[in-house]
């Protein structure tokens, strides 16, 4: 052994009387250990006992030792002393061919199965000094592998003796003068732990890293070491993507997401080639390996907060760090563009933080445990208007400078400094949702919208038989799919979801608790959340992301598993719709209130139109303290969405529209919330020159705005596209030339396409709106104020619908453009019969000079014929009959005073005023009619501008007697005339 041990020659007669030959060894002569080595041959005994090795030649015939025998000769002793115990060990260290590592535990476990009285405590050091050695010079073993063999060891813990192992050489590290510390000695442990975690995968190989460090997480000062390894130079890290490159940000990189946007996954590979049944399969193993390694995780980082106050701290600060680096995540334009993503951590990254978090919330959000709700009041909302200060308890950098629910200048400060763990943990996690699960979502969704097109690409490239096109398109589409799968599999994760559920229901009882100023308990009662105006200085500290998180996560449950939304009542979730869609006072943010018909929509049955028994969900619509306040609060936020004074897009617009839409043919199914609608229109009809318009008659205008608009456009975009078929068949298309020129129609074609189908859809969704909504309302809609711009809005698209304009939306597979004219003029012709009782709406639609004529409702008849709608042929028939009548008597008024004086006539509508009135501003006179319709829209005079309500006008009784008299004494010439003989 002695060629193969470089250190013998320090081993001499000389070295073992003078004691270490070098400083580095650590050994101790025996003078300083004497006391506690009793006498020489017991010593001896436990030496042997322990590390198996022996300086007697006989005692390897006896038992299984090793025989020392250079250094045996070295120093010419036959029975151990400290001096000759270290450094046979270190001999023996140096030369070992298996695991040293597992040597010396197997030498801690010896020394610990003796007894107490047997031990002797420079053995036990012995066993330390090398172990230090080796882990601080690996260089000096360079047939080890020390490090891995560290990992492997605590990975596979024996009862309590791995864990007292690594405890007592920590104690051993830091009880040594001048020596290294504790970070120092295990950072090319925490170096290599960092690399095998990194390299973890989800189902292939083992998790030794996770089980490792598990244990190291157990020991403060092993604890500390962990997190001050991984907390970021502020000054040189830029980027949210390092985080990941810490010891801790490691623990999240395992997903099945890949870590790059638009790379290849290794789940889900080619998906339309295989079976649904094998995605199920995969996303059942995805769903174990992704619970149990997340959930290690969440035990790691348990440990590391009730380490020290000192760690948890440092924690926290971590997590601060990570957040703060990757706020990018949560800006909309980087979640519809993932190129803009790379700097940040991935996606895998942060939903497997935020699944983290969430279990640590489930002391303030268990829905088992009676306290969870008094611990959830004591989360302070004005953390998020704190700086981060040292001691203070924040550790979110920028928090105070998010969007909150409300704006205030003064808001208000913390109850108690410094902030506690829950109440930062529970805004840690808020914010790791919004960029982690938030932004998945938005993606998902995205891909969708995306996922649609190619498939419409990839029907036209295979109808024209575009082979190449064709397979392009598939890898597309397949990868696509597979990120999608990948998304999907981990936000369904069944033990996250549930947890992400139970913090989104605590979110909502805190939410309100926060406005309505009570106890988290009591937020469903229906004295506190019945008042709109009440609201809570608090609110100015809140984040929006805070409500937004919870309305995303009741529109991604209700869509992609329902069953988790019945599993729980959701009284709290609808409160929470109550108190803030309805309210400005609460949530100043005009976009986010309408957003929050999405949720309202999620909150109703989805099998809503099956003949089933009725649902909880259905139930909770009806039987809730407040129930009685949805169909205001809806109509509220339809109505103010045009209110804002801010310019909105329109397809934003519409966007908001479908959910309401949605949700009012539910509540209209339900005799308890018709109700509601009919006394609402009833108050609107008693009320409908109010200086502030009621909110009924807001609504129904702009109910009509919308149909005009969007019919109006439909159709337009249809025949755009007819003349766009019609140069694909005759051959002028092929013939452009392939670049550019080629490229941009179609890029052109493919937009009027999705813009077609956009206002197709929500036109046809209006149109169903107003047909329910006449078959009980009427009175609003036959209002003078109203009656004349629904006659001509029926008129005008019935007669573009089956008159002869129809061959020019006549194009090729009306489906792909959502174009369904038969629906269309069936609920059209619906609507003509249900306000039909009323002259007043027979008259309109007579009078209407630019679509109304004898044969418009013929056509009409025809087509219902053609459809399969033969029984409104009838109905319609009798509607036809009263408006021909109408029209035959107008014709005769409107003869006799087409010689009207021009101060009688409205210089708006051209018109005879029957009720004029004096707009007070610009002195100028209008019909009452005419101006009562013009303020439905918009709050001022039309001539100057300046603000104006109803209550202001000013009746012109004088030129309203004298246009009455003359209309009078005209049809009295009339009679005479007629009277007369010829």
């Amino acid at each position: 052994m002695t060629e193969s041990n470089p250190f013998l020659a320090l081993f001499s007669n000389e070295a073992a009387n003078a004691g270490p030959a070098h400083p580095s060894i650590g050994l101790t002569q025996d003078k300083e250990r004497g006391a506690d080595n009793g006498d020489s041959s017991s010593f001896d005994k436990l030496a042997e006992n322990v590390f198996m090795l022996t300086l007697k030649p006989n005692r390897k015939k006896d038992c299984p030792l090793y025989y020392m025998q250079d250094l045996a000769g070295a120093l010419k002793l036959e029975c151990f002393d400290q001096t000759a115990l270290d450094q046979a060990v270190l001999e023996y260290a140096v030369g070992l061919q298996d695991s040293l590592v597992n040597y010396l535990f197997q030498c801690f476990e010896r020394y610990h199965s003796i007894g107490n009285k047997s031990r002797v405590s420079g053995v036990h050091k012995t066993i330390f000094v090398n172990l230090d050695l080796a882990l601080s010079q690996p260089e000096l073993f360079p047939k080890q592998n020390l490090h891995e063999d560290f990992i492997q060891l605590l990975a596979f813990p024996i009862e309590e003796t791995t864990s007292k192992f690594l405890e007592d050489f920590i104690k051993h590290i830091l009880e040594q003068e001048n020596s290294s510390s504790v970070a120092e000695v295990f950072e090319p442990v925490l170096l290599c732990l960092k690399t095998k975690l990194a390299s973890m995968h989800l189902l292939v190989g083992n998790q030794n890293g996770l089980d490792a460090m598990l244990v190291m997480s157990k020991n403060p000062a092993l604890a500390k070491a962990i997190v001050l390894s991984s907390i970021l130079d502020e000054s040189s890290v830029k980027v949210g993507r390092q985080c990941e490159d810490t010891l801790l940000g490691s623990l999240f990189l395992c997903s099945c997401i890949p870590r790059v946007p638009g790379t290849t996954s290794d789940f889900f590979d080619r998906p339309s080639r295989s079976p649904p049944s094998v995605h199920v399969t995969t996303e059942g193993n995805i769903w174990a390996a992704s619970e149990r390694i997340m959930d290690k995780t969440y035990k790691i980082f348990y440990n590391l907060f009730k380490s020290s106050p000192e760690v948890q701290d440092l924690t926290r600060k971590w997590l601060g760090q990570v957040l703060a680096l990757n706020k990018a995540r949560g800006q909309m334009w980087a979640q519809h563009d993932t190129t803009a993503l790379v700097d940040c951590a991935s996606d895998g990254f942060m939903t497997n933080l935020g699944a983290v978090l969430l279990q640590l919330c489930r002391p303030f959000c268990s829905q088992d445990d009676p306290k969870a709700y008094d611990r959830l009041s004591k989360i302070d909302a004005s953390f998020c208007a704190a700086k981060v200060t040292d001691g203070n308890g924040v550790h979110i950098a920028d928090l105070h400078k998010e969007t909150c629910l409300i704006t205030q200048e003064n808001r208000p400060m913390a109850r108690t400094l410094p902030y506690s763990f829950s109440t930062e943990l529970f805004f840690l996690t808020h914010r790791a949702l919004e960029l982690g699960a938030k932004a998945v979502h938005s993606q998902m969704l995205q891909m969708s919208q995306n996922f649609s097109r190619l498939q419409r690409a990839y029907q036209d490239a295979e109808q024209s038989g575009q082979t190449p096109v064709v397979q392009q398109i598939q890898e597309r589409m397949d990868v696509m799919m597979s990120s999608y799968l990948c998304f999907k599999a981990v936000l369904l994760v069944p033990e996250w979801l549930k947890l992400h559920f139970e913090f989104i229901l605590a979110t909502s009882k805190w939410l309100c608790a926060s406005a309505l100023g009570t106890h988290p308990s009591n937020v469903t009662s229906s004295e506190l959340s019945s008042n709109k105006e009440q609201t809570s200085e608090l609110l100015s500290c809140i984040p929006e992301f805070c409500l937004s998180n919870v309305m995303d996560f009741v529109v991604f449950a209700n869509r992609f598993s329902p069953t988790t939304l019945d599993r729980s009542k959701l009284d709290d979730l609808l409160t929470l719709v109550l108190v803030f869609m309805g309210s400005p006072n609460r949530l100043k943010n005009p976009h986010m209130r309408a957003a929050m018909a999405e949720m309202l929509d999620g909150l109703m049955p989805p099998d809503r139109g099956q003949a089933s028994p009725p649902s909880s969900r259905t139930k909770l619509f009806v039987e809730h303290p407040r129930s009685k306040d949805v169909v205001r609060t809806l109509l509220h936020v339809f109505a103010s969405i045009e209110m804002t004074g801010q310019g909105v897009a329109f397809e934003q617009k519409f966007n908001y529209r479908r959910p309401m839409y949605a949700a009012m043919k539910f509540l209209w199914s339900l005799k308890f919330h018709r109700r509601q609608f009919k006394l609402l229109a009833a108050e609107a009809e008693a009320n409908m020159e109010a200086a502030q318009p009621p909110l009924f008659l807001q609504f129904v205008n702009l109910l009509i705005n919308d149909a005009i608009y969007l019919l109006d456009e439909g159709l337009s975009y249809m025949a755009q596209l007819k003349e766009q078929q019609i140069q694909r068949s005759d051959g002028s298309w092929p013939n452009v030339a392939a670049g550019p020129q080629r490229h941009q129609r179609e890029a052109t074609y493919q937009h009027i396409t999705m813009l077609a189908r956009f206002h197709n859809l929500m036109g046809r969704e209006t149109i169903r709106i107003l047909d329910m909504m006449t078959t009980e309302v009427k009175g609003v809609f036959v209002h003078s104020a109203m009656v004349d711009r629904v006659a001509s809005m029926l008129n005008y698209f019935l007669l573009h619908l089956v008159g002869p304009k129809k061959r020019d939306f006549k194009v090729k597979d009306f489906g792909d453009y959502e174009f369904d004219p038969a629906e269309l003029v069936s609920c059209i012709c619906q609507i003509y019969c249900h306000l039909s009782d009323a002259d007043e709406f027979c008259t309109a639609v007579s009078q209407d000079g630019r679509s109304y004529s004898s044969q418009l409702f013929e056509l009409a008849e025809d087509v219902l014929s053609r459809i399969g709608r033969g029984a409104l042929i009838g109905d319609l028939r009798l509607v036809a009959e009263k408006v021909a009548k109408l029209a035959t008597a107008q014709a005769s008024d409107e003869d006799l005073i087409s010689a009207a004086p021009d101060e009688f006539l409205d210089p708006i509508m051209s018109s005879v005023m029957m009720n004029p009135v004096i707009l007070p501003s610009s002195r100028v006179t209008v019909d009452r009619s005419t101006i009562a319709r013009h303020l439905l829209s918009d709050q001022s005079d039309p001539f100057n501008r300046s603000p104006l309500t109803m209550e202001e006008i000013l009746p012109d009784d004088e030129l309203r007697k004298k246009i009455h008299q003359w209309i009078s004494e005209v049809k009295k010439k009339a009679v005479l005339r007629d009277d007369r003989p010829t």
